[in-house]
């Protein structure tokens, strides 16, 4: 299993010495892409891990919160729409929380349904994706849902449930379960399935359940980040907490620079589509009748375009951040997942934003870059953080709440869990860069 090691001690290492290491991490994780490089590997800093990039950055998870920063809302005050909301959900702190933000829930809340209710996945195989992300980003709540769930619905046992956590390779897992986790480090660690697993994955799973299968992990590595940065505690009825008695999973951080260098799905063109390809796809189409690659790549899946087109079109212009917070942090995270799609669709919006080209290059090297506001760097910081480890740390925290409300922190959250899925899907799907666009900053050490 390939597991990007914790790179961490990095931080105290000269800059040509840890992009060093880094490639050799990278080296020797066994993959071997059809792949180029991108700008993003020009770069002596792009390959050093975040702990360099931030400075004193912590080598282990943090403590998770014991009290919640975002408390459930209670009944008392509730507006006609939260009331609405809660009425069709179980008593959980998970939706009393979210409830604090009705409208992002609601154009969130579909995608969660096709992931959950209605995915084409076998729910073993669902549950198993699910709980190793929970348990690579150190997500209580999300891990102790799922164990509920997988056992009393899916017929898993908890012994089975903890060895997700403590050996992923037991050969009490069939090959293709070991595939799927493999895909969720794969996600998490290298932010994309290698060629390996995406073979091994076609054996058992068609095109679209390979779809699904990326975007469950992404989900919950999304879920994940809102469950630990907000502090929602267990439920009553949740009695699986984390376990503490294995070996911790790594961190997150920055990955290396190979990338597809041709898709693994071909975008369609309209000629190729179904008539209910097209229907949907029609207001995506345009004045020139091209599409961009994203949307004709994303078609191949039509149950999931909707729902994933209804969040991300939300994030990425409709919240209530403002627009040069959402820039830098959606430019932000594809920056550190090397997404290079991702960075090349937003600098323009980044500079319609008002940001500059300086502004836009020093996003590539992180918050201790000197020039930024206070609001941005802590900006910058959070996505980090959710890179990092799946949750905004206390410092960071602190400084967000001198700028931003809790609508406003709930959906610096979900911009960047959202655009992590995103990233995952670029990467993995092999999604091309149009000709025209930026591309990644060349960033040279000194």
């Amino acid at each position: 299993m390939s597991i990007t090691p914790s790179v961490g001690i990095k931080k105290l290492l000269p800059v040509s010495l840890a992009a060093s290491i880094a490639c050799l991490l990278t080296a020797c994780s066994g993959h071997e892409e059809t792949t180029v490089t991108t700008n993003h590997a020009d770069s002596t800093l792009a390959q050093v891990s975040m702990a360099q990039e931030t400075g004193d950055t912590a080598m282990t998870f943090s403590p998770r919160l014991e009290e919640p920063r975002i408390p459930p809302l209670p009944v008392e005050g509730r507006t006609p729409e939260q009331i609405e909301m809660l009425n069709n959900r179980p008593d959980f702190n998970l939706y009393k929380t979210l409830a604090h933000h009705v409208e992002l829930y609601d154009r969130w809340t579909p995608l969660g349904r096709v992931l959950l209710n209605a995915s084409t996945l076998p729910a073993r195989d669902r549950e198993i994706i699910m709980l190793r992300m929970g348990w690579l980003c150190q997500a209580e709540y999300e891990w102790s849902q799922h164990a509920r769930i997988a056992t009393n619905d899916v017929g898993m046992s908890y012994e089975e449930i903890l060895k997700i956590a403590s050996d992923p390779n037991a050969e009490s897992w069939t090959d293709f379960e070991k595939t799927l986790m493999d895909m969720v480090d794969e996600l998490r660690y290298d932010g994309m399935v290698s060629d390996a697993t995406w073979q091994k994955l076609s054996v058992n799973y068609s095109q679209q359940e390979i779809i699904d299968a990326i975007f469950t992990a992404a989900q919950y590595q999304l879920v994940s980040m809102v469950l630990n940065s907000t502090g929602i505690q267990l439920d009553p009825v949740l009695e699986h907490t984390l376990p503490t008695e294995f070996e911790m999973p790594a961190l997150a951080t920055t990955i290396g620079n190979v990338r597809l260098s041709t898709p693994r799905l071909k975008p369609l063109t309209l000629e190729e589509m179904t008539d209910e390809q097209r229907d949907i796809i029609k207001p995506h189409v345009r004045e020139d009748g091209s599409i961009p690659n994203i949307y004709a790549t994303m078609i191949h899946h039509p149950a999931l375009f909707g729902p994933r087109y209804t969040f991300g079109s939300y994030i990425m212009s409709q919240t209530s951040l403002p627009p040069q917070a959402r820039e830098l942090l959606i430019m932000r995270t594809g920056w550190l997942l090397n997404a290079e799609y991702e960075w090349a669709h937003h600098e323009p919006i980044a500079k319609a934003a008002g940001l500059s080209d300086e502004d836009i290059t020093r996003i590539a090297l992180g918050p201790n870059a000197s020039g930024w506001s206070d609001e941005h760097r802590a900006v910058l910081n959070a996505a980090d953080d959710l890179r990092r480890e799946a949750f905004i740390t206390d410092d960071t925290f602190s400084q967000l709440t001198k700028f931003y409300n809790t609508q406003q922190i709930m959906e610096l959250v979900f911009t960047v869990g959202g655009y992590s899925m995103t990233a995952f899907a670029i990467n993995s799907l092999g999604i091309q860069v149009e000709e025209g666009y930026p591309r990644f900053p060349s960033i040279k050490e000194g």
